[in-house]
């Protein structure tokens, strides 16, 4: 289930990218002060589990559901969840749970990946810092070729703190409720 948006290139562009996320958060980090540090119980406005499925040709539709077609290389799902008096940058902690290992986990090979994969190949959890937009901040991944169907979750924590727990179903087109 790889995220669309890592750096491709060579080692020293992937160095470079890094170092200058890297870079950026750090500066945004010190603008937000210790109120973005203290982690003092964010309050979540709104949360959203949302489906986007391409139809191969440029155009999208989205929408809110707990069900996610496997259909790789079109079908995406992911989070939105907007806080209540965001400060400028907060630390998220993403665990995305499977239910079997997939054929490729994106960054699975790549020491700069933000992804920390368990020894089961079943939990990916992603940890980095996030600049809310207008109180919003999200997350996305894409079905591949080789991903499982069935039950999934994802936890999202805000400076350590649990704000809130996604369940959903990828399940293959025409396949029954009981499958």
């Amino acid at each position: 289930m790889p995220i669309s948006n890592a750096p491709r290139g060579g080692w020293a562009r992937r160095v470079g990218c890094a170092l200058a996320s890297l870079g950026l958060w750090i500066t945004l980090a010190l603008a937000a002060g210790p109120a973005a540090a203290a982690g003092a119980g964010y309050r979540v406005e709104t949360a959203e589990f949302v489906v986007t499925v391409g139809d191969g040709e440029g155009s999208e539709r989205s929408v809110a559901s707990t069900l996610v077609p496997y259909l790789p290389d079109r079908a995406c799902f992911g989070w939105r969840i907007r806080l209540a008096e965001a400060p400028a940058v907060v630390r998220v902690r993403e665990v995305l749970k499977l239910p079997e290992p997939p054929a490729y986990w994106s960054g699975e090979d790549d020491e700069y990946s933000p992804h920390v994969f368990s020894a089961d190949r079943t939990t990916a959890t992603t940890e980095e810092f996030k600049a809310p937009q207008d109180g919003w901040i999200d997350s996305s991944w894409c079905i591949v070729e080789g991903d499982p169907v069935g039950a999934h979750s994802i936890d999202v924590f805000i400076e350590g703190e649990l704000v809130r727990h996604f369940d959903f179903e990828v399940k293959k087109p025409g396949q029954s409720q009981n499958n």
